[in-house]
């Protein structure tokens, strides 16, 4: 026996309630419960039908046994007020960095992180969740990693045989985070800079993957354009940097539509570092009028089809201030109303159900 929420559901449920389906009803291939995330025109789609994707940056879920297995309790209350998309990276991100491949880029060294994404993977797939699983990161663990160019290429070819292999097709792959940031000038994965160098890797992950979904991006505007123009890309992923106007998701929404990018676009880290304010602790959003702000994002966004928004919160779920690790935990609960007193991000939770429903 089991239970499963429709991923193509045009409801929301209301709080504390879930929708019971046979196990019989879920595709299956291999054993696997087998979603298969797909595209459409200008939108995701799941089994084919229209994927109104919403979800949360946990980039460095997949570095620690501990953060998976504490990111994987709470999925289902994720689910339940509507978010059914998560972002992990194979390299982590500020809360923690890990090098997971051995030097030559021929597999991995490290088959806990690669353990605890297929476990990711599989969590979400079960739920009819996708993931968006990120590679590279503009930063490198001390003394680990892939020794040049030629060894990160060969990374992005072990993650597309590992997630063929793995059987599970809920999954799009980002190449590297924040693709234009200066931080990968002088890593062995540097090359990711150039737009053109994302469009390679998309097609050498695609080939060798049996044509999973690929795509990139970041926060620079003429980047972002080359790569959401390419056939080879088959969603823009990129970032929002800060709160003004300029960086709203639906400027740049308009602004590539505007250049004939009429793929899915996904806002997969919304105002990035700008999020470090909202500490101590870690889930304080009374400053600088925090859920005034993403709600605004998220009310935008579900006015459109093809444009999906990821919420992020550095304090919360990577412990990070000012880029820096701080003694803060890295957590995946929701916690609470978002104040000093009750920090945490349930808050959005219950607005972005509101929000759906009106969709």
């Amino acid at each position: 026996t089991c239970t499963y929420q429709n991923p193509n559901r045009t409801t929301m449920p209301s709080v504390g309630s879930t929708t019971l389906f046979l196990c019989l009803l879920l595709p299956i291939a291999n054993g696997l419960v087998t979603n298969t995330l797909g595209i459409e025109g200008g939108n995701f789609t799941m089994n084919g039908n229209y994927f109104d994707m919403w979800g949360v940056r946990v980039a460095s879920a997949a570095v620690k046994s501990a953060y998976k297995d504490q990111l994987i309790q709470y999925l289902d209350e994720y689910y339940m007020y509507g978010i059914n998309a998560l972002t992990v990276f194979y390299l982590g991100s500020s809360g923690g960095i890990v090098d997971p491949f051995l030097p030559n880029g021929t597999g991995f060294a490290d088959a806990g992180v690669r353990d605890n994404m297929r476990e990711i993977i599989s969590a979400c797939d079960s739920r009819g969740m996708a993931v968006i699983v990120g590679i590279f990161y503009q930063h490198q663990a001390p003394g680990a990693g892939l020794e040049n160019w030629n060894a990160s290429v060969e990374a992005v070819k072990t993650v597309a045989r590992e997630l063929r292999d793995f059987g599970h097709q809920n999954v799009i792959v980002n190449i590297a985070n924040e693709q234009n940031s200066d931080y990968y000038e002088t890593l062995p994965w540097g090359h990711v800079r150039d737009p053109n160098v994302i469009i390679e890797l998309c097609n050498v992950f695609k080939n060798e993957s049996g044509g999973l979904l690929c795509g990139g991006g970041g926060y620079h505007d003429d980047n972002n354009m080359v790569i959401g123009q390419s056939d080879s890309i088959d969603a823009l992923l990129f970032d929002t940097q800060g709160r003004e106007d300029e960086w709203h998701t639906m400027h740049f929404y308009a602004l590539y539509r505007h250049y004939g990018i009429n793929k899915p676009m996904v806002n997969v880290e919304v105002f990035a570092g700008w999020t470090e304010r909202f500490t101590p602790p870690g889930g304080n959003f009374d400053a600088a009028s925090g859920r005034w702000r993403y709600l605004t994002e998220a009310e935008s966004v579900a006015n459109v089809t093809g444009m999906c928004l990821f919420f992020h919160a550095n304090p919360w779920f990577q412990g990070v201030h000012k880029g820096l690790k701080t003694d803060q935990p890295t957590r995946f609960d929701i916690g609470g109303a978002g104040t000093a007193q009750d920090p945490g991000w349930l808050w959005y939770l219950q607005n972005l159900t509101e929000i759906r429903r009106k969709q």
